[in-house]
């Protein structure tokens, strides 16, 4: 119940219904002084006036009605408090009666200078209210609140303060009150006080508090920036703590997306600023995420000595937020009991700098942001680590035995990601890593979401250019999944982790309605049974599952000075992402199209797509890429999913292994693809296009076998060759589910 109520005052307080700061420094200041007014210029011309030539006075309150009076008073002020516009229309309508109260009270005493001075408040106030909401504080309603106030008078009010003190005994006589049953009237005088009341204690109790920042210091003495917001009505009292740790600012979007979803849960929060980002201290030459495995444990060993943590501590993060979390996690800190682990990956090298090639935008664009004042040491380190230097990777990798690992996680997790995500690969990857290599508290106490999203877009509809049905919406589930998670490791509340643990979405044609796909599917773990079917490129420019006998090859060049340009898929949210129609690429000399005939049966994959490919090339490097699109009836060319590989990388990241130029050596060449769950659709076609470029999602190799760097001031034109039928069956591999009824479950 506590929640809801939390949940209700920050749904209006978000709103800018109520502020709790504004309604006691604003609202009540100038409730009190206007209603005062209203009060005592009141009783100066009703209390004790002269109602009869015989002299003869009359009170026109009775001690009871005195109360009342008193009483009526504290309610309108205290209902006025809720809001401005409220406040602001009674204030205002209490100054223009007081003033007309002043000139009546003058006219009786026939005080002319006092009676110019009420009729002058009673219509300048309105005038300067209205200038003032319009030159100063700009603010419509409250225009609109003098105006409707304004009205109020003219219409009510005159008639009102125009009335003898006979009239109004008489008025008062004839109360409408005193006909309503006295347990009524305790109801609903009872309603009147408890109501603005409660909303006014409750904003002020149930508000997000103001928060309350610190430098923490680091075992280096590097002092990081940390905002700790308590639990609404806690007032700091021991509870189970939510760790944020962001490199895009502590006051940001972080705490507009965390404090909704977990204060109302009776959770402290903490939100910190990564190392050299912000507020946080770091010299010139740190690098990102680097230091992650270190900071992270060093803020969980300070948050464990607060008195407002009760030793059980969750971590939370989307995109770089999340990928900070694995890197302490696989330090197993004492505290971190479960993690939200969205959009992100353990392993930073494999995935998010290199996918086979490297990742020129979605590094350096990102880069350029987030530390703008040390960018190029940050890339002139990555490209100096280049091949894959494990010393310095090890930190931000947990497959790596040299730092933090898999084997030292054990946190109940959540992991989310999207099929269009350029960080899916490692969202699987973390939730497999922590379910069956991490410590025993772990294992079996992870949970996985995969839906056809491109980045954080968890709200499903448009991706790219294709249109995803409303069930695409995963917030829900998301949410209820993300609590019953933390519920278990917080608060004692058993979760059910013997029954569908996986959920992901079977993709597929979009403009036509199935029940076969475009659905949600459950799983009770991941990967799931499956045998690779292998699809030959075939000569002729064909795609089959079965093995055709005739040798062909396919040359084309390559010209790094003309590369093809990146058409969607698997990128950062500044640049294009999604599935996109990629006609426009594919009518090039320097790209390769094989597909199978329009479909009459079905083809489902769910699973780690590869492209088998076998290649020559007069360079002693080059790139070759793969893109597997769907071929919709009226030609459009939808992207599913795409790889490259650099092929000096081929056998691994550490290592650089250049050919030999020589056109007559072959080079066999596993070209990583990453997931998906996909259902090609009779009437459709699968296409796979093979190239040597796809900028900038991935760098255009100059072909030269140099350092990577930023530019290339020499390149060669690669005359690059693919190699297809027997003895050289270059082709895909799509993963096709078997044994569906004994693993996975479907609702």
């Amino acid at each position: 119940m506590i929640n809801w109520i939390i949940a209700f005052f920050y749904f209006l307080e978000e709103l800018g219904f109520l502020r709790f700061e504004d309604m006691v420094t604003e609202n009540l200041p100038m409730l009190l002084i206007c209603r005062v007014f209203y009060s005592i210029t009141y009783f100066l011309y009703y209390h004790k006036s002269i109602i009869s030539e015989t002299d003869d006075r009359k009170t026109l309150f009775t001690q009871k009605e005195t109360f009342f009076f008193i009483l009526k008073q504290l309610i309108i002020i205290l209902f006025g408090t809720i809001h401005l516009v409220f406040a602001v229309f009674i204030s205002f309508y209490s100054l223009m009666m007081g003033g007309k109260y002043v000139a009546n009270f003058a006219e009786q005493r026939k005080n002319k200078i006092l009676g110019k001075l009420g009729k002058l408040l009673t219509f300048l106030a309105p005038l300067i209210g209205i200038l003032y909401y319009t030159f100063i504080e700009v603010d419509i309603f409250s225009i609109t609140a003098i105006g409707v106030s304004l009205l109020g008078f003219l219409y009510y009010g005159l008639k009102i303060s125009s009335l003898s003190l006979a009239k109004i005994l008489e008025k008062y006589s004839k109360r409408r009150i005193e006909k309503i049953p006295k347990i009524l009237q305790y109801i609903l005088l009872i309603f009147l006080i408890a109501f603005p009341v409660t909303v006014i204690i409750g904003t002020g109790v149930y508000k997000f508090q103001e928060k309350q920042t610190f430098m923490v210091p680091m075992r280096d003495d590097v002092k990081l920036a940390t905002d700790v917001y308590f639990a609404p009505g806690s007032f700091g009292a021991p509870k189970p703590v939510i760790l944020i740790r962001t490199p895009y600012g502590k006051s940001g979007w972080a705490d507009d997306l965390y404090l909704p979803i977990y204060a109302i849960q009776d959770y402290h929060i903490v939100i910190q600023d990564l190392r050299g980002t912000y507020d946080s201290e770091g010299d010139n030459r740190f690098l990102l995420f680097t230091q992650s495995y270190l900071d992270g444990v060093d803020t969980l060993d300070w948050m464990l000595a607060q008195s407002w943590c009760n030793g059980k501590i969750a971590s939370a993060g989307v995109s770089a937020l999340c990928l900070n979390e694995y890197y302490y996690a696989g330090m197993g800190p004492d505290g971190l009991k479960a993690q939200q682990l969205w959009f992100g990956t353990p392993e930073l090298f494999d995935h998010a700098i290199f996918q086979g090639s490297y990742h020129k935008s979605s590094v350096e664009t990102w880069v350029k942001d987030v530390a703008p004042s040390n960018w190029r040491y940050q890339i002139d380190t990555l490209f100096k680590y280049i091949p894959k230097n494990e010393i310095l990777y090890n930190s931000t990798s947990l497959s790596i035995p040299l730092g933090p690992h898999y084997s030292n996680v054990t946190a109940y997790g959540i992991h989310v990601g999207g099929w269009y995500d350029h960080f899916l690969q490692g969202t699987i990857d973390g939730y497999i890593g922590y379910d069956d290599l991490g410590a025993s508290q772990a294992r079996g106490h992870q949970k996985l979401i995969m839906g056809p999203w491109t980045h954080g877009s968890i709200y499903g509809g448009q991706q790219g250019e294709l249109i995803y049905p409303d069930n695409s919406d995963g917030f829900d589930m998301i949410l209820d999944w993300d609590t019953e998670v933390f519920n278990d490791a917080l608060l004692g509340i058993p979760a059910d982790w013997d029954g569908a643990r996986v959920a992901y979405y079977l993709m597929g044609d979009v403009d036509t309605f199935s029940s076969k796909y475009n659905y949600w599917r459950y799983a009770y773990d991941w990967p799931l049974d499956h045998k690779d079917d292998i699809w030959y490129l075939t000569n002729g420019g064909g795609l089959s599952n079965t093995s055709v006998g005739i040798n062909n090859n396919y040359s084309f060049l390559y010209d790094p000075r003309f590369p093809v340009q990146n058409l969607g898929g698997q990128n950062q949210p500044f640049d294009l992402t999604g599935p996109m129609d990629q006609r426009s690429m594919e009518s090039r000399s320097d790209v390769l199209l094989f597909e199978t005939p329009t479909l009459i049966d079905p083809v489902e994959t769910v699973g780690r797509i590869y492209g088998h490919l076998f290649v020559s090339s007069n360079c002693t490097d080059t790139d070759f890429t793969v893109k597997i699109s769907d071929v919709y009836p009226d030609g459009r060319s939808m992207l599913v999913t795409d790889g490259s590989l650099t092929v000096r990388f081929r056998d691994n990241y550490t290592s650089e292994l250049l050919m030999s130029g020589d056109q007559k050596d072959i080079y066999e060449l596993w070209v990583d693809c990453w997931s998906s769950a996909y259902y090609f659709a009779p009437g459709h076609k699968i296409r796979v296009v093979i190239s040597s470029s796809n900028y900038p999602r991935f760098a255009a190799n100059p072909n030269t076998g140099v350092p990577l760097a930023y530019d290339y001031l020499n390149r060669n034109i690669a005359n690059n060759t693919l190699l297809v039928g027997p003895g050289y069956e270059s082709s895909i591999i799509l993963p096709r589910l078997v044994n569906m009824s004994d693993t996975h479950v479907s609702f």
